[in-house]
């Protein structure tokens, strides 16, 4: 049986907790499913100490509890389950949970957040927060003024320079020399 709803939200993060908050404030009734990670990447570290409104640091799994706990306070109705196919081409929108249940929905909030993506070291996760991290925006306070060894997705740069270029519309030139820089940029320069 199908089931019609105002509003969905995929994803238990804070994007998808917030959502979730003014969605009901709006009187759309939301229904969120919490995917494969209740309360999202962010409860897979510990302390956070860079989110406002938090002067000595929360644990992780803390703030998220209270997130959620604030969005069931607005009665958004939290379900368990995973999202395994959509058909947006369609309205109103549907999506299908665990390969099974159908849902209707009128609009559709992906807040599916990211995950990290490590190497497949032996003893990465031995190391976790103990040197390995997956976020420098969290973690580089740390290594402040430290040697450290970054790794990143430099295809991923690449193609975002590709299609920048691209929308800028420069000649072949232009965007080889684009390609060229950002290689320099993250390689060879010295002053890093």
């Amino acid at each position: 049986m199908t089931e019609r709803i105002k509003c969905l939200i995929i994803g238990s993060g804070p994007a998808g907790y917030t959502a979730a908050i003014y969605a009901s404030r709006a009187n759309l009734n939301p229904v969120l499913y919490e995917g494969m990670l209740c309360g999202g990447q962010l409860t897979q570290t510990t302390e956070i100490e860079n989110f406002p409104g938090y002067p000595e640091g929360i644990d992780a799994n803390i703030m998220m509890s209270d997130f959620r706990a604030q969005a069931e306070r607005f009665n958004t109705d939290i379900r368990s389950g995973v999202v395994t196919d959509v058909d947006f081409s369609v309205s109103p929108k549907k999506v299908i949970i665990d390969g099974e249940k159908e849902i209707e929905a009128d609009t559709v909030i992906i807040a599916t957040g990211a995950s990290a993506k490590y190497l497949g070291l032996a003893d990465e996760h031995k190391y976790m927060g103990k040197g390995v991290s997956a976020c420098a925006t969290c973690d580089g306070f740390f290594y402040r003024k430290k040697v450290v060894a970054v790794v990143i997705a430099i295809l991923v740069i690449i193609m975002f320079i590709l299609v920048f270029a691209k929308l800028m519309q420069p000649s072949k030139t232009s965007t080889e020399k684009n390609v060229a820089m950002a290689y320099y940029t993250a390689f060879d320069n010295d002053k890093w």
